[in-house]
């Protein structure tokens, strides 16, 4: 029995650090690829290919109201056996006031990450604007740099400002998606 319980605590202490590096490495991406390029659809597919990145098909990226006018998918291995997927598209929203571009940058990790939503909070600094037990969705900025964490009332003085982005990050049972989809005119 004692030898049963001290089993099970050394692979629980294993499986922490592994879901860790799973939330640096992925989040790691999504910071870099999709934030640190500011929504650039050209700089994302050159920032992923740089870090090893190769191209995949292209399924899915296509949102009701939006022109997508160019979309890419590129994979990469994740840890633990995993494999990220990345769709990049930009297109054009037509809205009453005049036409908004629209960038998205999605990185889907086929394995859970548990610790993704408390990595996301740690960086944007803050508790989220929406979402549930699995979706934590953030409103900020664009602007270089950690996100200026704006909430839903900061969204049109951010989008005159020069943009907003919207930040997803779901975490379900078995996989993970981190969205960046902004507005900008």
């Amino acid at each position: 029995m004692i030898r049963s319980v001290a089993l099970a605590a050394a692979v629980s202490l294993l499986a922490i650090p592994v879901s860790a590096a799973a939330a640096d490495t992925t989040l790691s991406a999504f910071q870099s690829i999709c934030w640190g390029t500011s929504d650039d659809y050209l700089a994302s597919l050159a920032a992923a290919k740089a870090g090893g990145w190769s191209e995949t098909e292209v399924t899915g990226g296509d949102e009701d109201g939006v022109s997508i006018t160019d979309k890419a998918a590129l994979e990469k291995p994740g840890d633990n056996g995993g494999r990220m997927t990345l769709l990049v598209t930009r297109g054009i929203r037509h809205i009453s006031s005049g036409d908004l571009k629209v960038t998205t940058c999605k990185i889907s990790y086929d394995k859970a990450i548990p610790a993704l939503a408390s990595e996301a909070k740690a960086w944007i600094g803050g508790a989220a604007d929406g979402g549930d037990a699995v979706l934590a969705v953030y409103y900020v900025a664009m602007t270089p740099g950690t996100p200026n964490h704006v909430g839903k009332a900061g969204m049109n003085a951010a989008l005159a400002a020069g943009g907003i982005s919207i930040l997803k990050f779901q975490q379900d049972s078995d996989d993970a998606i981190l969205v960046d989809q902004s507005y900008s005119k």
